[in-house]
């Protein structure tokens, strides 16, 4: 892609996985979100994505007044069941395209079926569960139109100071994930990657799939853009948005 090299300066790149010792010493040392991979194997965790090593430090502080935390896409409900866990004060949703509430059964997890490009579905999760979130993270469907729509419409619910994540940008790179799922376009203009580097230089959104509306708020209230690229046979590409 042609606007990546120029703005690899701009992200913050990860070359492995970290070489603490993770071993608990004492039942009053509560595994990090590392360790509990052993318990929990999303493809989060250091053999996979590694985006896990990046949640520890972004989550250590605010593990006990997590409040509501909602993830999209549940599939196994693995990283549901964990982040139920590492947040023991939190409210933790979930929305998938088909009903995984199985999984969760009796966990106090709140599971809601939705298509995460379907504004009307996303209106009737908000409408029966509210917003006011902590942290909102998208590892659903990772097409494009997925990705931004889901942004646009769901930002205006994480309250003020929270974050957006968005995991699998690197599904933006066609090279690397050629599957027409994702729907990059032969130009490779309408990528989610591009539309965050874009809004890096300029401080302007350019989506083709989110209203002027959702363009404008993003624009009025996006305080910070973090992009993790973890050097890996994945070339996992994580954005984490923070909210003023």
């Amino acid at each position: 892609m042609k606007f990546i090299i120029g703005l690899l300066v701009l992200l913050t790149t990860f070359s492995g996985a970290a070489q603490k010792d993770h071993t608990v010493t004492s039942d009053s040392v509560r595994p990090s979100l590392t360790e509990m991979c052993e318990r929990y194997p999303t493809d989060k965790c250091p053999y996979a994505h590694g985006f896990i090593e990046i949640y520890d430090r972004l989550f250590e502080s605010e593990r006990d007044s997590m409040e509501r935390f909602f993830e999209i896409g549940i599939l196994n409900g693995v990283s549901h069941l964990m982040w139920r866990e590492y947040f023991p004060n939190a409210e933790i949703f979930g929305i998938d395209i088909k009903d995984y509430s199985a999984q969760s059964e009796g966990s106090g997890i709140e599971t809601f079926v939705a298509d995460q490009a379907n504004r009307n579905d996303l209106k009737a999760f908000i409408d029966k569960y509210g917003g006011n979130f902590d942290v909102i993270l998208d590892d659903g469907g990772h097409a494009m139109d997925h990705q931004q729509v889901s942004l646009g419409y769901l930002f205006p619910y994480v309250k003020s100071g929270g974050i957006f994540i968005i995991e699998d940008v690197h599904t933006s790179l066609p090279d690397l994930y050629p599957d027409p799922f994702f729907e990059v376009a032969e130009d490779e203009m309408n990528t989610t990657l591009l539309m965050i580097e874009y809004f890096i230089r300029t401080g302007k959104i350019n989506s083709q799939y989110m209203t002027d509306e959702e363009i404008k708020y993003l624009e009025d209230n996006i305080s910070a853009v973090e992009l993790h690229h973890r050097v890996n046979l994945k070339h996992s590409i994580v954005a984490i948005i923070r909210k003023k």
